[in-house]
């Protein structure tokens, strides 16, 4: 099931999985990008957090980012009210917002991932 996982996960870029990696956790989720929500899938694989934006969106791709850059996770609010929200704080300063659903799920489990 992890090899068909993340071979889904990769598909189509340069990432390669890594000897052992596996997914930990998965869902829909949104990136925000700039003024653009961009809709796709969100997943935490035991080495890192992948986004893969569906085929729709003006801003099409994949995002990744190392566990070990991940300096800290938190809840938001989207437009200020909505809690489904989702920060993450990387090592160089940058900050990344998801949509998901469950998003102290998502906490919970990045968290125990970083270890």
């Amino acid at each position: 099931m992890d090899e068909q996982e993340l071979a889904k996960v990769y598909r189509d870029t340069n990432f390669l999985p890594a000897p052992g990696e596996t997914v930990v956790h998965k869902g829909v989720a949104n990136l925000w990008a700039g003024p653009e929500a961009v809709g796709g899938r969100l997943w935490l694989t035991s080495r890192s957090l992948v986004f893969r934006s569906h085929a729709v969106n003006a801003q099409r791709g994949v995002w990744a980012w190392p566990i070990e850059e991940i300096v800290s996770t938190a809840p938001v609010n989207t437009l200020g009210i909505v809690p489904n929200g989702l920060a993450i704080v990387l090592r160089n300063g940058d900050r990344v917002r998801f949509v998901v659903r469950k998003r102290h799920a998502w906490i919970q489990v990045i968290e125990q991932t970083r270890g």
